[in-house]
């Protein structure tokens, strides 16, 4: 994928709707700068659900918000999602009112452009955008740690156990044994319903549950992870990419809640670390 086909697909995902477009198309225009990375429709967990803001620059902290004539009718909503999403990353929100005339809509836009600008200039750790950079396993190896706000994700499970010293071509199973870190696992759930299961993360993604659909799978699920050993899970779940391929997204270390897992509950793992150290390769066969 280059970048080219990564840029093309984010600008078609607003293509439904017209403001949005427009305001969308205007600031990625206008800022001509392809070392900045840019998604739209970027999910961002609150205390209470996720919000989804209309375009996200990872690398500056800063999202866009393009306020419809809707917008008008929860002014105090809006300031509450605001400030939950504040609150959630320390990322800046700006905005701009599509209610009113073009020239003041293009006025509010060229702000924008100005200020992703300054605080490109005056941000000692940008990093221009390299997108093979941000899923190769070297990458995070040299950095020495993964972490979930940095949205890290991987093309393949082997990708992601490289970062923990495990160097395989290719893997396609559930979890592996973490090769450094005695008693913890590299974990690949399908956070969806999928065959006989239907495993779900919470919108505040510090929850995982897993739920067999079957109550007798459940029933020996449930038993059998009553036996497990491990006391924690390097988590990497099976997910689409903003371009619809199959990615494994980091989401931090869980551990089983043994008090509030049940039969009738499913297995509960609650978060436990946000940033896992990484390893390079090991030197003998894991």
């Amino acid at each position: 994928m280059t970048k080219l086909d990564f840029i093309t697909r984010q600008l078609a995902k607003a293509q439904r709707k017209r403001f949005e477009h427009y305001v969308v198309n205007r600031i990625w225009t206008q800022l001509d700068d392809t070392s900045i990375k840019f998604v739209t429709q970027q999910y961002v967990a609150r205390p209470d659900g996720r919000a989804m803001t209309d375009m996200y620059f990872p690398q500056l902290a800063i999202h866009i918000e393009i306020d419809e004539g809707f917008h008008k009718n929860q002014i105090e909503a809006d300031k509450l999602r605001e400030a939950d999403i504040v609150n959630a990353t320390g990322h800046q929100v700006l905005r701009v009112d599509v209610t009113k005339d073009i020239e003041s809509i293009n006025a509010d836009i060229a702000l924008i452009v100005a200020t992703l600008r300054t605080t490109k200039a005056g941000s000692e750790l940008f990093e221009p955008w390299n997108l093979e950079k941000e899923m190769d396993p070297k990458t995070y190896i040299e950095k020495g740690f993964v972490d979930v706000d940095d949205d890290v994700a991987f093309r393949t499970q082997a990708d992601a156990a490289a970062c923990f010293g495990r160097a395989r071509k290719s893997l396609q199973w559930s979890y592996i044994h973490h090769p450094v870190e005695k008693g913890k696992r590299i974990w690949f759930p399908k956070l969806y319903e999928n065959d006989d299961w239907d495993n779900r993360i919470s919108l505040d993604e510090e929850t995982i549950t897993e739920f067999c659909l079957t109550s007798v799978g459940m029933e020996k699920h449930y038993m059998r992870s009553l036996k497990d050993t491990a006391i924690g899970r390097l988590t990497f779940a099976r997910a689409r990419s903003p371009m619809g391929d199959v990615m494994y997204r980091f989401k931090g270390e869980f551990s089983m809640d043994r008090d509030a897992s049940s039969v009738e509950n499913g297995v509960i793992f609650r978060r436990t670390m946000r940033r896992c150290k990484t390893y390079p390769p090991l030197n003998h066969a894991e």
